[in-house]
């Protein structure tokens, strides 16, 4: 019996050749193990996972699923870890059987990706497809919202009657509760407070204000304090002046 060790080639790696189609004379070769690490991937379980090496780049995920699924057994998945030039590949098996089929292949086995059972487009129709596969169907997404509305207001509906439920008892009386309404039910606000609010807004902008930059207006507001002192000053002396003249007791 051949173990999968003496079949492989250098580094672990055994070979088998890829083409577009049958009638195509150019080939690829390609390079496979089985992807087995340390701190293995819970997407790449053991014992189930083809690592492939020198992928072309007009090879598709379907059509290497197809061509693996031919040749092997059924596959569960097949992921590129690199977008462009040659690639990459995990071929994920359903069974650990079809791994071992994989393993067994002749080096002279050939892949062919376009055939009758499974196209593999290229160039325009691969764009165009690419595109299309991005666009949304409209009906399909009118109806989604639609639906997704209709699930929300009855919710909303649900939740409301709930409430009302729970604050009426047995004899019909609706308990009132001290909760403060906020949003677009919040009470408006009254005109002494709304004044307190732009008071204190103008008070905020004046702070702001670089007062006082240069230095004539420095020296202006000192006399304007200063004259408005002297004012205030005379003022309060004649208010005490005429507060004497109107007192009754007078001891001297």
């Amino acid at each position: 019996m051949v173990t999968k060790a003496s079949k492989q080639t250098a580094r672990g790696f055994r070979t088998l050749w890829i083409r577009f189609d049958a009638d195509s004379s150019d080939k690829h070769q390609l390079f496979f193990k089985e992807h087995s690490v340390r701190n293995q991937e819970p997407e790449y379980p053991r014992n189930k996972t083809l690592f492939v090496l020198n992928v072309p780049p007009y090879a598709t995920t379907d059509c290497l699923k197809h061509a693996f699924d031919n040749l092997c057994g059924q596959v569960r998945s097949v992921t590129f870890s690199s977008a462009r030039g040659f690639k990459t590949a995990y071929i994920v098996f359903k069974k650990e059987s079809s791994l071992d089929k994989a393993m067994e292949l002749s080096k002279d086995s050939v892949v062919t990706l376009n055939s009758d059972k499974s196209v593999c487009l290229t160039g325009l129709e691969k764009w165009c497809k690419e595109y299309n596969d991005t666009l949304h169907n409209e009906r399909l997404m009118k109806q989604d919202i639609e639906e997704y509305i209709a699930s929300y207001d009855e919710q909303v509906n649900n939740r409301i009657a709930r409430e009302k439920a729970e604050g009426q008892d047995d004899e019909g009386w609706v308990t009132v509760t001290s909760g403060k309404k906020r949003g677009q039910f919040a009470p408006s606000r009254k005109e002494s407070t709304i004044g307190k609010v732009q008071q204190k807004e103008e008070q905020r902008k004046k702070k702001k204000e670089l007062l006082n930059f240069y230095t004539f207006q420095i020296r202006e507001t000192k006399k304007q304090n200063l004259a408005e002192l002297r004012k205030k000053f005379e003022l309060d002396k004649k208010r005490l002046q005429e507060l004497k003249q109107k007192r009754t007791f007078k001891p001297f």
